[in-house]
């Protein structure tokens, strides 16, 4: 639309119409700004930086379904019709990981810590082995590389890019968090900190296996004495025939039962005498899943449940 501005000579007395004039040319203009506005408002958004909070937003999801869509997640059920409607948004206002957490992955080292507790027990010793050799493992794959704690390094971790806890007491665990400011993970415990990723097996899940396995017969659920003390009644809510060893002794008193475990080490010396029923506690989707809460702990994502059962 094309406004023609007519001009008058002051000479004239034609002050009225120059009014009139311009009062009208005035609301032309205010209207086509108006018109213009949609396009002023998404010129301004895509000259933002485009956050996960604005893809949840038009999309009408959290932040979380938008993140495991994302990062692919496949082990949590989203409706086609929602990956799609997200995948649209976030082609449409072009999003991609913010500067922050960019910046944030630049300064990677690629460097893992992992903390387990320290025991006297040789079963105990022995399963903290076997999972550090799984944990270990699995993240050379990802091109990570692993430190391991002890109780003489739990104030500041600086060379790490985040800290895994495994089987840790609550006190243990806050303690790392107060003195480090890096991402810090707890696998097979119960911390019950928003702050903080809580990985554990899911009992559903565990109950699914052990019913498959046993069709339908009676069943003890044996593992290994844990300092957690949360976890260890998060486990007996679930499981009432529920039994806690500590030594070889102990084992070998079990014998002639339907036994479900998590831990290798009670595997490996209850088999022979026992129909056993193993759950590994870090199987491969248990893993996938640490590795993709840690991801999105050093991306600084945002997320609605931080409290997760695999």
């Amino acid at each position: 639309m094309l406004v023609h501005l007519i001009s008058f000579s002051p000479s004239k007395n034609n002050h009225a119409l120059i009014l009139t004039n311009y009062f009208f040319t005035l609301i032309i203009i205010l209207k086509l700004l108006k018109r213009l506005n949609p396009f002023m408002e998404d010129l301004k958004m895509s000259r933002k930086k485009i956050t996960i909070k604005d893809v949840a937003r038009q999309a009408g999801v959290s932040t979380a379904t938008v993140s495991y869509i994302v990062n692919n997640r496949t082990d949590i059920k989203i409706t086609e019709e929602t990956r799609k409607k997200v995948l649209q948004v976030v082609n449409l206002l072009n999003y991609s990981p913010n500067q922050a957490a960019q910046a944030l992955a630049a300064n990677r080292k690629s460097l893992l810590a992992t903390y387990l507790p320290a025991t006297d027990t040789l079963l105990q010793n022995a399963e903290n082995l076997y999972i550090l050799k799984t944990l270990t493992n699995y993240f050379h794959q990802k091109k990570y590389e692993m430190i391991i704690l002890n109780d003489l390094d739990l104030e500041k971790c600086d060379q790490a890019d985040a800290i895994i806890c495994y089987n840790t007491d609550s006190e243990t665990f806050h303690k790392l968090g107060n003195n480090n400011f890096i991402p810090l993970l707890a696998v097979d415990c119960m911390i019950n900190d928003p702050l903080f990723f809580q990985i554990n097996s899911d009992p559903n899940r565990l109950k699914e296996a052990a019913d498959r396995f046993f069709h339908g017969e009676d069943y003890s659920f044996v593992m290994l004495v844990t300092p957690n003390k949360p976890r260890e009644q998060f486990l007996q809510t679930a499981f009432p025939k529920m039994t806690f060893v500590s030594t070889p002794q102990e084992c070998n008193a079990i014998s002639g039962k339907n036994i479900l475990t998590c831990d290798h080490t009670l595997y490996e010396l209850l088999k022979e005498e026992n129909e056993v029923c193993y759950v590994p506690s870090l199987n491969e989707q248990k893993l996938s899943t640490i590795h993709t809460c840690m991801e999105e702990a050093l991306a600084r994502t945002p997320l609605d449940q931080h409290d997760v059962l695999v």
